[in-house]
């Protein structure tokens, strides 16, 4: 009975610890705190809709720009939860960035421009309260949404070499370097794992002209580029995107975002 007892004043006192924290710690953005989030999320936060530059950014990530404030306020936590070192504010941070990002991917359109960044942002957060796997999903699904998507394949690894896994980490920036060949990081990261030069060979991101093509009347239309997704970890992405060409399965049968998961 005293131990029920004990366990019991535990869950009590971490309860109470969380009310109090929610309660002097404001949710609103504050406008120091604004300065640091991107520019998409002041128009979003502060202009009329009707105004050209909230009507720009909404074409530019897509319907979500409509619930957009989930993500800023995700990220916000983020920046508060580096911003403190007492124990429960980080907790109480984490718990309301995951919940502000888990809105997001429940609410994802097609259309939404952000998926790799919010997937890595949850994935981060993921991270920091000790859900590695979780975290390896969401980190493989950016880059299965964005392969050129630096930031993802640098989280990944990050997150291998902590639990240990060099051979792992190795192989994403491996898969980065195909993706991203000119990323004078991931080469660097990629030597310091044990990676020999040359470097790995590019995947090739042109559609191979077939070979009846070449009978063709001069008048033909040339073969068409694959389209590849060229966006970075800060500037919302717009562009056109495909996977990259690879005959083998991505992922296991449960998880088709997971490339880098072990078998089931």
């Amino acid at each position: 009975m005293k131990e029920i007892a004990a366990i019991i004043l535990l869950l009590g006192l971490e309860v109470g610890n969380s009310i109090a924290v929610a309660s002097v710690l404001p949710y609103a953005i504050t406008p120091m705190e604004m300065m640091r989030l991107p520019p998409s999320c002041a128009v979003k936060m502060k202009s009329d809709m009707q105004s050209p530059e909230y009507r720009a950014w909404h074409e530019r990530i897509g319907k979500n720009f409509m619930d957009f404030h989930h993500y800023c306020h995700g990220i916000n936590f983020i920046n508060r939860y580096w911003g403190t070192r007492n124990a429960n504010e980080r907790n109480y941070y984490l718990v309301q960035a995951k919940g502000e990002f888990d809105y997001m991917v429940k609410a994802e359109k097609p259309d939404f421009t952000m998926s790799s960044e919010l997937y890595s942002y949850r994935g981060e957060v993921l991270k920091l309260m000790g859900k590695p796997g979780e975290a390896i999903r969401d980190f493989n699904r950016a880059i299965t949404v964005k392969p050129k998507f630096l930031k993802s394949y640098l989280q990944l690894a990050d997150l291998y070499l902590d639990i240990k896994d060099e051979v792992r980490a190795l192989e994403v920036i491996i898969e980065g370097l195909r993706n991203i060949p000119d990323s004078k990081t991931l080469q660097r990261r990629y030597l310091e794992l044990g990676g020999k030069e040359p470097f790995p060979e590019p995947l090739v991101t042109m559609a191979m002209e077939p070979e009846s093509a070449k009978q063709t009347e001069s008048t033909s239309e040339p073969a068409t580029p694959t389209q590849t997704s060229s966006g970075t970890s800060v500037t919302p992405a717009s562009e056109q995107s495909s996977a990259p060409m690879n005959s083998q399965p991505i992922g296991t049968p449960k998880n088709p975002y997971c490339r880098f998961c072990p078998p089931e």
